[in-house]
């Protein structure tokens, strides 16, 4: 797996976007099973079957390096590395990705990002 954190050498246009970190929201049981991530919500203790999320490769990549820290930019030059897929295409990927998750509330803005 490639560490976002020490990949550099994609540069992603200036966007502020991609400067914004993300954090889990709420509780979850996670399990990877075949290279693929399944996200099951949990409400009042019990898992939410309703709303099961399976993610492939990327997503599963992109949900993996969402931990508050690193930038949607680092996440994107990620994949980038991870998968050879082209720096437009993976960030556009991400963006919808991210706004997926954000409408589903498994995440949110990091508390380090809404104070800076």
């Amino acid at each position: 797996m490639t560490d976002i954190a020490t990949v550099t050498s994609i540069p992603i246009d200036a966007d502020a976007a991609f400067d914004a970190r993300f954090t889990k929201k709420g509780e979850f049981v996670t399990r990877s099973i075949a290279g693929e991530t399944l996200v099951v919500p949990v409400r009042g203790r019990i898992g939410d079957l309703d709303a099961i999320y399976n993610l492939g490769g990327v997503a599963s990549f992109i949900w993996d390096h969402i931990d508050g820290r690193a930038t949607l930019r680092q996440i994107v030059q990620g994949v980038c590395a991870e998968f050879d897929i082209a720096r437009e295409t993976a960030a556009t990927d991400a963006l919808q990705f991210i706004a997926d998750l954000q409408r589903a509330g498994l995440i949110e803005p990091s508390l380090e990002a809404r104070n800076a």
